[in-house]
Order: structure tokens, then C-alpha cells, then sequence
């Protein structure tokens, strides 16, 4: 019976140090830039090339995509129209270059750039040259499988994960070349329809060796290989979400929001309150940073507006993020040196 009791209380030690937060080797408060943008521009997803950074313009039918030189900061080109929904019978390559019905701008490690169209399940690699001019190198046609391309985190140019959200309660791993998922990681509960109102709920970022699927109800980080074979699951304690609602989500504390995963590491802002809270002020967050093994490598406090989706460029660790879209400051994008990093 002693034994017994020894063991259990061993259990829940062991457990109560799971739990508790890693310490960061790096501790930093962070001082805001803000980086003007040219024009009439509400800047949706952005994406990071060098010495370019893309910008998906989502205020404008007629200059979709914005290139800006990263060393500078000036706009040098705009790229893409809204085009015309073909009928069923037209074929794919009727497709005008250039012109998108509803674009997808992915990251990916690769040196191109990637935009989906999920009207047209469509798929667009493009290069772009020194002068920050696209030249389409590559267009497939996706799977009918996939619902929506918007959470697709891509490994290379082909091999994507995906969190398959209204579909199935699962992370899929999938190629732009095959119908069905390769490999199928249930993570959430089958019989919670609603993906948010799920408190596992997450979302999934990915570069050509790692996978992270942040939670978003939990501070919960799993580090996977290419091949959803578990790395680490960091696991901290935090006050459990439970009976969330459509009516109730904005009031619930959020965790890991928005992340992007470098060749170098991984990065991920934590709220800590509830989307209601935080656009009062749209700032209060912090920038978590792992290496590839999920290990922590710093934390950052923003000293000022938070960033929604963000890039960082990891030739001089600058972290480039739009602006919430409920915020009165258009049409800049908030601009963060990461110090220590290298």
C-alpha cells in the first residue's frame, strides 16, 4: 500500500514538472517598427523571398500580389487581377497568367513562390527574377479531396500537412500529385464538428524537415517529422478551455495564434487572453521561439502591436507582420528585430 502511494505521488511530481514552462535561454522586450505601404493596401498574408517580401493585397481586384525590396523597403512591382470564374467545361489552361479568383499565398522554403486558388483547384509555382518579376514555372490542378487550401502548411514544393478542419478531425499529409492523404494523425475528437469549439483545436505550420501543430485553446506545442512521427510535445500549464461555443469563442482565452516556421526555428505569438481582450489594445503579446527539436530558443515582449500573420526573414531575423483588421492603423506593416538570434 506504501508503494502504492509513493508510486502515485511520483506520478503526479513527474507530471506537475511536465507542465511547468521551460525556461528561455533568451528573454528580450522587443521595440516596434512600422513599415509604410505604397498605395491602397490591406495586407492579408505575406510571404518572404529575399530581398523581397510579397504581400497579398486583399483591398484590390486589379494589384493582387505587392513586391517590396527588403533593403530599402520600396515597393518595386505589383502582380495580379481578379479574373473571371471559368464554367466546368472550360479546361485549366485557359487560365490567364496572372489572373486569380480567390489566391492563396503559402510559405514555403523553397525559393518560389506558391499560390493556390481554391475556385479553380489550382495550383501556381512561380520564380521571380532580380527585378521582382514573376515568371510562371509550374500550374496543376489539386485534389477534389481537399476542402480548402487555407491551412495547408507546405513541406516543399508538393508535399503538404494539412489540418483538414470541417472534414475530419486530423492533420493529412498530402501531395499536390495524389487524391487522398499519404498519412492520416487524428488529433482532435470525432465528435466535436466544430473545430473551434474544440479545445483541441489547432493549427499547423511546417518547413522541408518539421511539423508543429500549435493548439489553440492550450498551451500545447507537438513537433512532428515529415512523417507524423512525434519529437517532443511541449505541454505547459494553462486554464483549460472547455464549453466553447460560436456564441462564447471571442470571450475564451486563446493560446498559440499565429505562427511560421524558418529553416532555422520556429516561431509562434501567444496571447494568453481572449480575442475580445486583446483588440481593445491589440497588443500585450509575446513571441515564442523553439528550434527544429522543439526546444526553447527565446521569448520575446512586443513592446507594441502585436502581429497577425508574420514572416521572418532569417538572414537578418526581422519579423515582418500584418496588422489586425479591426485596427485604425492601415496600411503599414509592423516591423520586430529578434536579438540574440543567429
Amino acid at each position: 500500500m506504501r508503494i502504492s502511494v509513493l508510486l502515485l505521488l511520483g506520478f503526479f511530481v513527474i507530471q506537475s514538472c511536465n507542465m511547468r514552462e521551460s525556461k528561455f535561454p533568451i528573454e528580450e522586450r522587443v521595440t516596434q517598427e512600422l513599415m509604410p505601404l505604397e498605395g491602397s493596401v490591406d495586407p492579408f498574408m505575406i510571404e518572404v523571398k529575399q530581398p523581397f517580401l510579397v504581400l497579398l493585397n486583399s483591398k484590390k481586384e486589379d494589384s493582387i500580389f505587392h513586391f517590396y525590396n527588403l533593403s530599402e523597403r520600396k515597393l518595386v512591382n505589383i502582380f495580379g487581377v481578379k479574373g473571371e470564374e471559368l464554367k466546368e467545361s472550360s479546361t485549366p489552361w485557359k487560365y490567364k497568367i496572372g489572373e486569380f479568383i480567390l489566391p492563396i499565398l503559402h510559405n514555403v522554403q523553397s525559393g518560389d513562390i506558391l499560390i493556390s486558388d481554391d475556385i479553380r483547384r489550382v495550383i501556381y509555382r512561380f520564380g521571380i527574377n532580380k527585378d521582382g518579376v514573376f515568371n510562371l514555372k509550374e500550374r496543376r490542378n489539386y485534389s477534389d479531396s481537399v476542402d480548402n487550401m487555407f491551412p495547408a502548411a507546405f513541406i516543399n514544393d508538393t508535399l503538404y500537412a494539412l489540418d483538414a478542419e470541417y472534414q475530419a478531425p486530423s492533420l493529412w499529409l498530402m501531395s499536390i500529385n495524389k487524391k487522398g492523404p499519404i498519412m492520416v494523425k487524428q488529433y482532435r475528437n470525432p465528435d466535436i464538428f466544430d473545430q473551434y469549439a474544440d479545445p483541441d483545436m489547432g493549427r499547423v505550420y511546417a518547413n522541408e524537415s518539421r511539423i508543429a501543430l500549435c493548439y489553440g485553446w492550450k498551451k500545447k506545442i507537438d513537433f512532428l517529422d515529415t512523417n507524423f512521427k512525434l519529437i517532443r510535445s511541449i505541454n505547459y500549464k494553462f486554464d483549460d478551455a472547455v464549453d466553447i461555443t460560436t456564441e462564447n469563442e471571442d470571450d475564451v482565452k486563446a493560446t498559440y495564434v499565429y505562427g511560421y516556421f524558418g529553416k532555422r526555428y520556429f516561431y509562434t505569438v501567444f496571447f494568453g487572453k481572449s480575442w475580445k481582450e486583446h483588440r481593445k489594445t491589440f497588443s500585450g503579446t509575446t513571441l515564442e521561439v523553439y528550434d527544429l527539436d522543439g526546444n526553447p530558443v527565446a521569448k520575446y515582449i512586443f513592446d507594441g502591436i502585436s502581429p497577425s500573420r508574420f514572416v521572418v526573414d532569417e538572414s537578418t531575423f526581422t519579423l515582418y507582420g500584418t496588422i489586425d483588421r479591426y485596427s485604425e492603423l492601415k496600411n503599414f506593416l509592423v516591423v520586430y528585430k529578434l536579438k540574440g538570434l543567429s
